[in-house]
């Protein structure tokens, strides 16, 4: 089932995380529920909540620092409700390598990125505080849930 689910999820989500920058509530809740309630049936409701709480707690400082949303946030509980922790650690490893692979073959994101260290480091010399960017000027601003959709299909033809 899980096989099933995912896909679409991360499908849908990379298309409203692609098309409008954001991923709605209406699709990571009713998804975190349905996966609680699955794997709770199936037996195996606590892989689900270390899921969830894996999710929440590898995205906690990227989210802090601005360097991703809360919608990615719970995008990835909401995967870690339909999976486990090992598995959401893995999608996570994974999707920060398509996003490094992606930022590799952008080098205008290079630019932005000195520019954003660039200003960090000047508010800490000032002022002894980081200045972050608005999410709009991050350097890596661009849909997380693409990179998650990407790294769940490597993990699923490759690593299986």
């Amino acid at each position: 089932m899980t096989d099933l689910v995912l896909p679409v999820f991360l499908g849908l989500a990379a298309f409203f995380d692609w098309r409008y920058r954001r991923i709605p509530n209406l699709i990571t809740f009713p998804v975190m529920a349905a996966g609680l309630i699955y794997q709770s049936l199936a037996g195996t409701g606590w892989a689900a909540l270390t899921g969830m709480a894996g999710g929440f707690l590898l995205t906690v400082l990227p989210v802090a620092l601005r360097g991703m949303g809360m919608g990615d946030q719970k995008l990835l509980m909401a995967v870690g409700a339909w999976s486990s922790w090992g598995d959401v650690y893995l999608f996570f490893l994974c999707s920060i390598g398509v996003c490094l692979l992606v930022m590799f073959c952008l080098p205008r994101i290079w630019r932005r990125l000195g520019q954003n260290l660039k200003i960090m480091f000047m508010g800490w010399i000032a002022h002894r505080q980081f200045w972050l960017p608005q999410t709009a000027h991050s350097a890596l601003s661009f849909p997380y849930a693409v990179p998650l959709l990407g790294a769940y299909l490597v993990q699923l033809f490759f690593w299986r």
